[in-house]
């Protein structure tokens, strides 16, 4: 039992990641107690870009499909937002020692890919974290890093490498917390180096 398993293991590694999102919805619509939650599960997992046509083609319902997507992303979106800090663009501008009613300072830092923005409830709100108050800057490895994983065009997946709690190096803190605690940058560098390499 043990070696089929083993050997079923081997040849689902051996998949592309389109392929293994199409060989779970089939086997989702082949198990009855496992069809009510197949287009929900096939919708989480095809969230990365490159899967989002490999979705298209294993959900029976599209319609389901990106309802669930959406009811997902709302899911993780709000609490990203909702438990941690975060700024406007006035408080941006204040913590960087501009003028309070300078809202370019922010934009001009998310145009560049400096610092993540987060579009919710029609207006732009930026994780805290990414700032030194004291300094008056961005914090530098914040600023490196946001550049090298693309926060101008992925804010939120970013956000969520930030601040999603890591196993690295037996130190359960986010990204967020190493940088906020110094002298982790290089631990930083080779976590993001591990992301961009997955």
């Amino acid at each position: 039992m043990l070696t089929n398993r083993d050997s079923a293991r081997d040849s689902i590694h051996a998949l592309s990641d389109q392929d293994l999102v199409a060989l779970l919805a089939e086997e989702f619509s082949r198990r009855p107690t496992l069809r009510p939650v197949r287009d929900d599960v096939t919708a989480l997992l095809a969230m990365s870009p490159t899967l989002a046509l490999a979705q298209e083609h294993a959900v029976a319902n599209p319609a389901a499909a990106a309802v669930a997507r959406t009811r997902i992303v709302a899911s993780a979106l709000g609490a990203i937002v909702d438990q941690h800090d975060m700024l406007d663009s006035t408080a941006v501008s204040r913590v960087l020692g501009k003028a309070a009613t300078s809202r370019n300072t922010a934009s001009r830092l998310t145009a560049s890919g400096t610092v993540i923005a987060l579009p919710a409830s029609g207006q732009k709100l930026y994780p805290a974290f990414q700032f030194d108050a004291s300094r008056q800057e961005v914090r530098p490895i914040v600023r490196e890093l946001n550049r090298r994983l693309g926060a101008k065009d992925d804010p939120w997946g970013v956000a969520s490498w930030w601040l999603s709690p890591t196993a690295f190096a037996d130190d359960p803190r986010s990204p967020a917390e190493l940088a906020l605690a110094g002298d982790m940058d290089e631990e930083l560098r080779d976590m993001a180096d591990d992301l961009t390499q997955d």
